[in-house]
């Protein structure tokens, strides 16, 4: 069975499309952000919910022990209730950036192109 994953902070830049991605993997994905909360991103909540990401409220009521991964973004605060209540029931707390590491590392070596020009053309010749 595929580990099911909760992301706080789910609306953020980095943490929406590596949810996306794992839910495309197959993982069980939901999620909560503060923004979503307050009625903002409605576009971001639309979208998340039609791949079939659940989107809960960021008040500690959807930790619950069925959750095999606790992601984190690092906007969100260590003392919030979703955050401590990952750390009482004993959940594995994994940040964002942890989980995109292990997702590149497991995959195909990668290649960087950097740069001041260029990067855009250099990137479509690969």
């Amino acid at each position: 069975m595929m580990p099911r994953y909760h992301f706080s902070g789910i609306a953020g830049a980095g943490m929406n499309p590596l949810a996306q991605l794992m839910r495309a993997r197959g993982h069980e994905v939901q999620g909560s952000d503060r923004s979503l909360d307050q009625g903002k991103n409605a576009a971001i909540a639309e979208l998340l919910a039609a791949l079939g990401i659940e989107l809960r409220a960021q008040d500690g009521q959807a930790i619950t022990k069925d959750i095999d991964r606790f992601v984190y973004s690092t906007a969100v605060e260590a003392d919030t209730p979703e955050m401590r209540r990952a750390r009482a029931l004993g959940l594995e707390c994994v940040s964002r950036p942890a989980l995109l590491a292990e997702v590149v590392n497991a995959g195909r070596p990668g290649v960087a192109i950097a740069g001041t020009s260029g990067k855009s053309t250099v990137t479509g010749m690969i």
